[in-house]
C-alpha cells in the first residue's frame, strides 16, 4: 500500500473512533450479598448507531474511577440495540472492593459528546459522568434508570418519563443538573459543570422546562427549535431521611419537525437546577461552582467538595448557628476541585452552617447532624 494511502486510511479510522457518538448514561452500584465493601459497579452508555456506528463498534472499553485513588479499564459486556437499532444501550461491568466504609465518588469520562443545540462546540467538550454513594455495613443498590431519550415534536408540548426504580424501595429526589466535563489527560481528574450549558428553554427565552422532583416527569412546554438537546438531572436517594447517593445521569433530548397542532406557548420561566438556583440570571452567576456537602444529614463524617469552572484557591468552615468556627480548612493551592473530608462525631446533634470561600465568592448552606 503507498505511504500516503496508508496516512489517508489511519487518519479517516481515528476520526471515527473519536466520532460523537454519544446518546447519554449513568453509573450505578450494587453491594455484594456477601460483604457491603463489594460493589458491583455498572457503567451505562447509550450510543447512536445511525451515525455513529463506527465510533460504537470500537467502545469495546472504559475506564472507572472508584473514588479512592484507583481506576480500571473495564469491557463492554452488553450492547442491547433499541429503536430498530438505531440506539444501543452498552454495559461496562466490574466488582470492586473499597477498604472500608465512606463517601465514595465514581466518575468516568469520555473524549467527546455528541453536538448539541444547548452547549456550544459540545462535541469538542468531554463527556463526564457521576454517582457518589455512602458505603456502610449494610448494603444498597442505586437507582436504575431505563432509557428515555425520547424523540419530541417541535411547537408541542413535550412530557418525558425520567422516572428510575430502586429495588430497595428508598426515597428518590430528582433535579435538573449541569452536564459534566472532565480533563481527559488523566484518567480520574475532577470532573466540572459544563459552563456554557443553557437549558432548553433558556436557550430561545422561551416557555417552560420544568422535573417533578418527586415523579421524574420532565415537561418542555414547548419546544421551539429543532435539533439535539442535552438533558442532566441528578437523583438522590434518601433512607430514612438520610441520603446515601447520588446518581448523575445524561441524556439527548431530539426535537423534530412533525405534523399536529401547535401548543399554545406560555411565558418564558428559567429553569430551575435541583438546588433551587435559578439559572438564567445574572445574579446566579455562581453556577460557575458547585459546592456540594454529602451526605446530609450527617452523621460522623461529612465529604464536602469544591468544583468551579477556573483554578481557585478555597477556604471551607463549619459554624454553629451562633457563629462559633468549629473547623476550618485553606486549600492554598488553585485547582479546580477542592476536597474535606470533615469529622462531626463530637458534633451534638442540631442544625450547623457550611461555609465555602472560593475566590471572591462565599458560599454558605445549612448541614444537619443527626
Amino acid at each position: 500500500m503507498k505511504p500516503f494511502l496508508w496516512l489517508v486510511l489511519l487518519v479517516a479510522g481515528l476520526q471515527m473512533a473519536h466520532a460523537t457518538h454519544l446518546r447519554g448514561g449513568y453509573i450505578r452500584t450494587q453491594s455484594a450479598s456477601t460483604n457491603a465493601l463489594t460493589q458491583q459497579i455498572t457503567l451505562v452508555l447509550y450510543m447512536d448507531e445511525l451515525y455513529g456506528r463506527a465510533a460504537a463498534d470500537v467502545s469495546t472499553e472504559q475506564e472507572i474511577c472508584f473514588g479512592d485513588g484507583s481506576s480500571l479499564l473495564v469491557p463492554r459486556q452488553a450492547r442491547q440495540y433499541l429503536a430498530n437499532r438505531t440506539i444501543s444501550v452498552n454495559t461496562y461491568q466490574v466488582m470492586h472492593t473499597y477498604a472500608g466504609p465512606g463517601v465514595y465518588t465514581l466518575t468516568v469520562g469520555v473524549v467527546n459528546r455528541t453536538g448539541v443545540q444547548n452547549i456550544p462546540s459540545a462535541d469538542q467538550i468531554a463527556f463526564a459522568l457521576t454517582t457518589t454513594l455512602s458505603i456502610s455495613n449494610s448494603g444498597n443498590q442505586t437507582p436504575v434508570f431505563a432509557y428515555s431519550g425520547d424523540t419530541l415534536t417541535v411547537n408541542q408540548r413535550a412530557t418525558v418519563n425520567l422516572r428510575a426504580t430502586d429495588s430497595d424501595g428508598d426515597s428518590l429526589v430528582y433535579g435538573l443538573a449541569r452536564p459534566l466535563n472532565k480533563a481527559m489527560i488523566e484518567p480520574c481528574t475532577s470532573v466540572t459543570a459544563v459552563s456554557s450549558f443553557q437549558f432548553p428553554n433558556d436557550l430561545t427565552r422561551q416557555g417552560t422546562f420544568k422535573l417533578n422532583s418527586a415523579t421524574g416527569v420532565l415537561i418542555w412546554d414547548v419546544p421551539t427549535q429543532q435539533g439535539n438537546f442535552s438533558v442532566a438531572l441528578t437523583v438522590s436517594e434518601y433512607r430514612r431521611g438520610t441520603l446515601i447517593s447520588q446518581t448523575q445521569e445524561e441524556i439527548i433530548l431530539m426535537v423534530i419537525d412533525r405534523p399536529g397542532s401547535p401548543t399554545p406557548l406560555p411565558a418564558y420561566e428559567p429553569a430551575v437546577l435541583g438546588t433551587n438556583l435559578v439559572t438564567a440570571l445574572p445574579e446566579y452567576r455562581d453556577e460557575d461552582v458547585l459546592f456540594s456537602a454529602f451526605p446530609n444529614p450527617v452523621d460522623d463524617r461529612l465529604q464536602v467538595t469544591i468544583q468551579s469552572t477556573r483554578t481557585l484557591p478555597a477556604t471551607v468552615q463549619l459554624l454553629d448557628m451562633n457563629g462559633r468556627l468549629i473547623h476550618q480548612s485553606t486549600f492554598t493551592k488553585a485547582a479546580r476541585q477542592h476536597e474535606q473530608v470533615i469529622s462531626t462525631e463530637n458534633l451534638s446533634a442540631g442544625t450547623y452552617l457550611l461555609r465555602a470561600k472560593v475566590g471572591q465568592r462565599t458560599l454558605t448552606q445549612k448541614v444537619l447532624k443527626r
